[in-house]
């Protein structure tokens, strides 16, 4: 895959947005995730990852009477109940929400090329909840690392290629291990590299003392103001009263 395939050009309007729907967020963002740019939420657990990929497919559907979104659990922990949920059980809405579960990560990888053919024309959004969970299960030992990080390579070059040539809206969710070789022990992605160099905007989540407060932070694009709290509801993302 080589990055410097020309982008395609969107007249979408507002429309050229994935949007969470929470004001405070989509702020930081400048209107949300673009179309035509990979995208990656990443985090702790229950720091509200797939809230925020959920609300903004459904958004999306909302808008969009006749679009689709391609959702790949990879983990295979999306909630039925939740997505109902969220999505206030809108028959119409849920038809044309898309859900695919890879069964092992070389699996992910058929399946994320398979995807960049069989989009329609028009852009579309394609989440991935989690890029690395299956990862994490096949990397270990250095031998084991290199060729998970080939898979995971080759994977995100087709969802970006997918994004440059056909306006795809690529959301990505990935995971945080704690780094022990410093004290005290932070957390960092996982395959933070790859991740960094491939997505275009990257998005971390972290808890707050304030339940069911989160806080958000752009990483990527540095930006002077790229931080805000949000609050997660029954239907997705809400705006954190103040004061915390």
């Amino acid at each position: 895959m080589h990055r410097g395939l020309g982008r395609v050009e969107l007249s979408l309007g507002s429309e050229g947005r994935l949007i969470t729907g929470c004001g405070a967020f989509d702020g930081i963002l400048d209107g949300g995730f673009r179309f035509g740019r990979v995208a990656l939420v990443y985090g702790e657990a229950s720091t509200g990852k797939t809230t925020v990929a959920l609300a903004c497919a459904v958004g999306y559907l909302r808008r969009e009477p006749r679009g689709k979104v391609f959702y790949v659990d990879a983990d295979n922990k999306l909630s039925t109940d939740r997505l109902v949920q969220m999505s206030r059980n809108e028959t119409d809405l849920l038809e044309r929400f898309i859900v695919m579960r890879p069964q092992s990560f070389h699996g992910q990888t058929e399946l994320v090329e398979e995807l960049s053919e069989l989009l329609p024309p028009q852009p579309t959004p394609m989440i991935v909840d989690s890029i690395t969970g299956s990862y994490r299960l096949e990397a270990g030992d250095p031998d084991r690392t290199f060729v998970a990080n080939k898979e995971l390579n080759r994977q995100l070059g087709f969802l970006s290629e997918s994004t440059r040539t056909r306006g795809t809206a690529v959301l990505l969710t990935g995971q945080v291990h704690s780094v022990l070789r410093q004290e005290p022990s932070p957390v960092e992605m996982v395959a933070q590299r790859l991740l960094t160099y491939w997505s275009d905007t990257i998005v971390r989540l972290e808890p707050t003392h304030m339940p069911g407060v989160r806080q958000a932070t752009i990483e990527k694009p540095r930006t002077t103001d790229g931080s805000c709290r949000f609050g997660i509801g029954e239907e997705g993302l809400r705006e954190a009263e103040r004061p915390w």
